[in-house]
């Protein structure tokens, strides 16, 4: 059954998915908010599979089952929808059935809803879903549409219980305060820029838009490439050119290593990247990547990042805006601080460390949407 004293926010990114949920808490009577664990971590792989039997896995035991079969596992899928025209949806695949961009949507929403429906044993009164603020109409009609379909296989639910948010605006609120705000998404596919005008009722509106073609995947990407060109020359040219089901699989397993390591790598300086078997020959050792390697490659991305926001402001009037910096890569070595020194915009945190972490514009979703109910002290 539904419950009107919760709602939850659900984030699709391209690399990860995550969900957070807003409450009322009976001690104060504040709305608070909190991270949805799936799978017990607070964020999931976008990732879905189809098995042959009919099993729709998403998330981890997807990524999980893709180093198996790498055909079927469907990954970096939402500049698909993004791109959606409002015409019919494009097939990502046909096999083991056929799966568009809203379906693999779908999937992610139904997991994150179900898992904290579950912990709770009552139904949210409004799931709000995430976008980037660029989105064309019929991208933000696909994902609500992907939405519904989660909502619709859940009994006692109804589709006015979707809404639809984006992101820099879901950010600013969970930052609060007022004024003019520029949130800065490093994403998977691409970075967002957006300036956001907060007025003091606490509404939000979004000044100007932009993005900028620098993401986590390509540097996934790059980081794979370049533990190739450290590893056997046999072993490399299998992986890139063999074309076999062993040579798909290695290299799905070592990207997958890549980019589970980008996070250690920054904390500690150094990584080793195991590479993985490729039968019928043994395992071929481990490949070192440094700070150094990480920064040469971030290097050139941060300052076309750094020329898409001088740019990007230089078109407003009036006073300069704080800046928010989030996303995957802001978790980087000193990528908040450069940008903050080479444009010359200071950092806007608010000395909560949940305005920048993975859950942050989900956590703020959630927030705007209980408030739009009237939930909780005002």
């Amino acid at each position: 059954m539904t419950d009107a004293r919760w709602t939850l926010a659900v984030d699709h990114g391209t690399s990860t998915t995550v969900g957070a949920w807003a409450d009322v808490d009976p001690r104060d009577g504040w709305v608070r908010v909190g991270p949805v664990e799936v799978d017990g971590a607070p964020t999931m792989p976008s990732a879905v599979l189809s098995r042959p039997d009919g099993v729709v896995l998403a998330g981890r035991p997807a990524l999980e089952a893709g180093a198996l079969d790498p055909a079927a596992a469907l990954l970096r899928s939402r500049p698909h929808l993004a791109a959606s025209t409002g015409g019919p949806p494009e097939l990502l695949t046909r096999w083991p059935r056929p799966t568009t961009a809203v379906d693999v949507a779908t999937a992610l929403i139904a997991k994150v809803v179900h898992a904290e429906a579950g912990r709770r044993g009552t139904l949210p009164a409004v799931v709000v879903l995430l976008h980037p603020a660029s989105w064309s109409p019929p991208a933000r009609e696909a994902l609500r549409a992907a939405g519904r379909a989660a909502l619709a296989a859940i009994p006692y639910t109804s589709p006015d219980q979707v809404d639809l948010l984006d992101g820099p605006r879901a950010a600013a609120h969970r930052l609060g305060g007022q004024g003019r705000l520029l949130v800065v998404d490093l994403g998977g596919a691409a970075t967002e820029l957006a300036v956001v005008d907060r007025a003091a009722d606490g509404t939000s509106s979004v000044a100007a838009v932009d993005s900028v073609n620098v993401g986590a995947e390509v540097l996934d990407d790059a980081l794979a490439q370049l533990v190739l060109d450290r590893a056997p020359a046999a072993f490399a040219a299998r992986v890139r050119f063999g074309g076999d089901l062993e040579a798909h699989r290695a290299w799905y397993r070592l990207r997958t290593s890549v980019r589970e390591a980008k996070e250690p790598l920054a904390v500690t300086g150094a990584v080793s990247i195991p590479l993985p078997a490729l039968p019928p020959e043994p395992p071929p050792g481990v490949v070192g990547l440094t700070h150094g390697d990480l920064g040469a490659m971030l290097a050139p991305g941060l300052e076309e990042i750094a020329q898409g926001i001088t740019s990007l402001v230089g078109t407003l009037t009036g006073p300069r805006p704080a800046m928010l910096v989030r996303g995957g890569l802001a978790g980087m070595p000193r990528v908040r601080e450069w940008l903050a020194e080479r444009t010359g915009f200071g950092l806007a945190h608010g000395g909560d460390p949940g305005a920048v972490s993975a859950f942050g514009p989900a956590s703020g979703a959630a927030a705007w949407v209980a408030e739009r109910l009237g939930l909780g002290r005002r």
